[in-house]
């Protein structure tokens, strides 16, 4: 089990998918992002791409962002953000069953803050982030927050900043649009 970090559901704990393709974001990792995030996160509208639990998007919610929408293609973590949804007491969200690329691919809507933290033995990072600018789904002075294993190769020029934190095996990248 993990739990939320901080805001108004801290300490609660959140159900896992029962499943080995899914590694829940340590608390202390999701405490520094959000630590970097500061109050950003208030009143924002969030994407949790590959969602799990559901712990990006919980975290946010907890924090005061406005509404969030997972996205993960297993059941399992489908049901798990469903219960977490039901337990914290958040109406305020939208669960899509169905792969994050192809949700990508057909969204229309735009999201302050997107969170995108895939398995890592998935190498989608920089197609994720291109299908992102391409389609123009930020927010002005939106942000990504990736989580990923290995350092990624970003074209930084694109955006008007890109810091990078290592936590252990978690390499964060937030890139602010």
């Amino acid at each position: 089990m993990i739990r939320i970090t901080g805001g108004t559901n801290r300490s609660r704990l959140l159900a896992t998918p029962n499943t080995e393709l899914t590694k829940p974001t340590m608390d202390k990792v999701r405490a520094a992002v959000f630590s970097a995030l500061g109050d950003l996160i208030k009143g924002a509208k969030v994407l949790d791409l590959f969602a799990g639990s559901g712990s990006y998007g919980f975290e946010s919610l907890s924090r005061g962002a406005s509404f969030a929408t997972f996205v993960d293609k297993s059941h399992d973590a489908y049901n798990a953000v469903r219960q977490n949804a039901k337990s914290l007491g958040h109406e305020n969200v939208e669960l899509i069953l169905g792969d994050s690329l192809a949700f990508l691919r057909e969204n229309t809507r735009k999201f302050s803050i997107i969170f995108v933290d895939p398995p890592y033995k998935l190498d989608v990072y920089e197609i994720i982030v291109e299908t992102l600018i391409k389609g123009n789904m930020l927010e002005e002075n939106g942000i990504i927050v990736l989580e990923s294993e290995r350092e990624l190769k970003l074209d930084e020029s694109l955006f008007k900043s890109v810091r990078f934190y290592k936590y252990g095996l978690a390499k964060i990248y937030i890139i602010r649009n």
